[in-house]
């Protein structure tokens, strides 16, 4: 059985700021590529753009820097006040060596640096992930649907780093609409053979294909359209894509 599916990146999207409406942004992407939304449509839209629609943008020079700060960015050779904003938005810092910060988000988002970015914003400013990503997305995606009348899924979209792996890929911070994960324990293979380990993480490999039409810098485009993909719509967290601890190997 031979599936296409379509990547498409939405044209016409404009430098965010805070209090943009994202939903009639996102629907003049569509329009301005020609195209109209349809029922299991997926749009996979950089949490970037989320953060400063939500004001997650920070002046450099207003971060106060405490001493437990100053010893991090010692240690990590970082700019002391993005260890201060590391600091205030992580649930935990997980391990710090050499000049990697790896930390939990408080959605339980394992990454660098909490996922806080300099890149794409102004001298002299960073930009937090969304306050939520897990509740922007589920936000995002009924603003939509009551707009339209369409049945699609909505993810939000970090390029993050991996284990034992060098390079970033675009990876799931936020998910509504379907499940991230496939269990695809119990099927047969072509041999017989009955599967009992295997998942698949579906909002990762989602979000990694639309990022190869995002891209990372001067593409310019934060909201990719992704058609052809059959889901069964479900209401889920970007929890359910973490292990907990218990399972997770690494900690």
């Amino acid at each position: 059985m031979s599936i296409k599916v379509e990547i498409i990146g939405l044209e016409g999207i404009p430098e965010i700021r805070e209090g943009d409406d994202l939903v009639s942004i996102s629907l003049g992407g569509v329009k301005s590529t020609g195209l109209t939304l349809e029922d299991e449509d997926i749009l996979v839209i950089t949490s970037k753009i989320i953060s400063k629609s939500e004001g997650r943008l920070v002046e450099l020079s207003d971060v106060e820097v405490t001493k437990e700060a100053l010893k991090l960015a010692r240690e990590t050779d970082k700019d002391e006040r993005i260890a201060q904003l590391i600091l205030d938005e992580s649930a935990e810092i997980i391990k710090i060596q050499n000049n990697l910060i790896i930390t939990e988000s408080r959605d339980g988002m394992v990454c660098a640096n909490v996922g806080i970015d300099e890149s794409n914003v102004d001298h002299g400013m960073a930009v937090l992930l969304p306050l939520s990503p897990q509740k922007s997305a589920r936000s995002l995606r009924k603003g939509i649907e009551d707009k339209t009348g369409k049945r699609i899924a909505l993810l939000l979209s970090d390029s993050i780093g991996r284990p034992f792996r060098d390079g970033i890929v675009g990876s799931c911070v936020g998910v509504s609409g379907l499940h991230p994960i496939i269990d695809r324990r119990g099927e047969v293979d072509r041999f017989g053979k009955v599967s009992r380990i295997t998942k698949v993480g579906l909002a990762d490999e989602i979000c990694s294909a639309a990022n190869l039409v995002m891209g990372e810098f001067t593409e310019g485009i934060p909201i990719v359209l992704v058609r052809g993909l059959s889901f069964e719509t479900c209401e889920s967290e970007v929890r359910d894509m973490v292990f907990d601890r218990d399972s997770d190997i690494f900690r």
